[in-house]
């Protein structure tokens, strides 16, 4: 029996490094994938606060778009300057304002008592001044039905719609704070306003002002709107000062989904994670660090996985980089991380910038598809490079099968140990008085078990097995008696009976048959 316990152990041991294995290898945490960043060119531009690759002159290829609160920059797709304004206190957005099916730049800013201008194909324009507008906050083209507008928001929650012409159409509050999201809704396939101001009131608008529906709750840092399972009714995401992300229908207002992260949220974006377009992901980022991913089916939201990065999650943009279908999430932080998630939830890093980040956005300059990334100091377009060890994902189940082939070697060689041989006691080389004594202590012993088989202590196999080598023992003693020369001398007692002479170590008289307890 002993020779099979050490193979039970290797057997225990085998199950654990393969179960070990198998996790590394199945769960993608062995993927001998990698993502990697070269940077083609960059250009220095302080704090952007916003960003887009698109083409704004009608030439079938992209420009880089990039804004901060006093300047717009234009760049070629080799990071060449092509136009740049300045403004005062600007927010800018993106839309066409001439039917040309170009899109063009269209800035509010405090230049001219509060002014809205149009920048199309590099020639700036000015649509509507004197506005005695607040401090801008947040600027969107809305095509409604009815024809687009533009909507302006401002830092005490104020809402302004202008025509294209710049003639004001309405203005209504939403909230009493900082407008923090303005965003087309789609309700029945048509487009309304999405609005929410950081005193956490929420609202979809139609082309008159009026409220479709509003509610409020905790005080907002983020609003997005899309369409997420394209059944031509937007759902309006929400992330809070204090950690509350809302799905809400953009038809009714009603809660779809909503969860505590348990910090603020600091961005939101879309992102197709998975490739199947029946369901849209949806990628969280929070003031500290947090990041969640979760699947919308259209009627609820799941969570997909969670990671973190060092410091708050400032931006967020997808891309399909290896080419399966599906997009990874490259995020940024406020400590200039910036990280690869793929579907699963792995992360890779790429290069750390000097400063934090602000913008990121994806799309082709020059021929060359690139992640362009802004940081407080520069913008730079950098090529995103994936490259992966065809099966290496394997590698921990054959390290597994080499480990588990040691242990059984390790098991056999101890097995095949031969076993302690048992202690005997060795009378060579011992004096006359040494085998004396190991005599007496001999038949002493012999005659301890004779008593105990009597009383029922020991019985059986282990009785004669003892008495066995006892018996030997004391007939290797006697021959190193005569080995050594020594004349065996019997020692006898009295029987305490009858008197007859007994040999020490008898338990009973051979004469009387009285018990001795000698």
């Amino acid at each position: 029996m002993k020779k099979f316990i050490p193979f039970i152990v290797a057997f225990i041991l085998i199950c654990l490094v393969m179960g070990v294995a198998g996790i590394f290898a199945f769960s993608g945490l062995a993927a001998a994938e990698k993502f990697g960043g070269k940077t083609a060119w960059s250009q220095p531009y302080d704090t952007a606060e916003s960003m887009k690759v698109i083409d704004l002159n009608g030439d079938g290829q992209d420009e880089l778009f990039i804004q901060n609160a006093n300047n717009v920059t234009v760049y070629d797709g080799g990071g060449n300057i092509l136009n740049q304004f300045s403004f005062n206190a600007l927010k800018t957005t993106l839309g066409d304002v001439n039917g040309d099916g170009v899109e063009d730049i269209i800035a509010y800013s405090l230049d001219a008592g509060g002014s809205v201008n149009t920048i199309v194909n590099g020639k700036q324009s000015a649509l509507a001044e004197g506005l005695n507008a607040n401090q801008p906050a947040r600027i969107a083209l809305i095509r409604f039905a009815s024809g687009p507008q533009i909507i302006l928001g401002d830092a005490t929650g104020g809402l302004l719609s202008l025509k294209l012409d710049g003639s004001p159409l309405w203005s209504v509050s939403s909230g009493s704070e900082e407008v923090r999201g303005l965003d087309d809704a789609k309700i029945g396939g048509q487009a309304y306003l999405a609005a929410a101001s950081h005193s956490g009131t929420v609202s979809v608008i139609d082309s008159n002002g009026k409220n479709i529906w509003q509610t409020t709750q905790e005080q907002l840092r983020r609003m997005r709107a899309f369409d997420l399972n394209a059944d031509g009714d937007s759902e309006v995401l929400t992330g809070g000062e204090y950690g509350a992300f809302f799905i809400y229908g953009a038809k009714d207002g009603s809660v779809l989904f909503n969860k505590s992260l348990g910090q603020p949220v600091s961005e939101i974006r879309e992102v197709e994670l998975n490739g199947d377009p029946s369901s849209r992901e949806i990628i969280v980022g929070g003031k500290n660090g947090g990041v969640w991913a979760f699947s919308f089916d259209g009627k609820t939201a799941t969570q997909m996985w969670t990671g973190s990065l060092a410091d708050k999650v400032t931006e967020i943009a997808g891309i399909d980089i290896n080419g399966d279908g599906k997009e990874e999430a490259v995020l940024g932080d406020d400590s200039g991380n910036v990280a690869v998630f793929t579907a699963d939830g792995a992360r890779n890093n790429l290069p750390t910038h000097g400063s934090g980040i602000t913008r990121i956005d994806v799309g082709k300059l020059g021929g060359e598809r690139y992640v362009v990334i802004a940081d407080y100091h520069q913008v730079e377009a950098d090529k995103i490079e994936f490259s992966s060890i065809p099966g290496f994902q394997y590698t921990p189940l054959l390290v597994g099968v080499i480990v588990s082939i040691v242990i059984l070697i390790i098991a056999a060689i101890l097995a095949s140990i031969p076993a302690k041989p048992e202690m005997k006691v060795s009378f060579q080389d011992k004096s006359k008085q040494s085998l004396e004594a190991e005599r007496r202590m001999l038949k002493e012993s012999i005659a301890d078990v004779e008593r105990l088989r009597k009383s029922g202590e020991v019985t059986g196999d282990a009785y004669l097995a003892r008495l066995k080598r006892l018996r030997g023992d004391l007939a290797a003693n006697e021959a190193a008696y005569k080995t050594a020369g020594f004349s065996i001398r019997v020692e006898t007692i009295q029987c305490p009976n009858c008197g007859g002479t007994l040999e020490l170590g008898m338990d009973k008289c051979e004469y009387c048959g009285q018990a001795l307890l000698s």
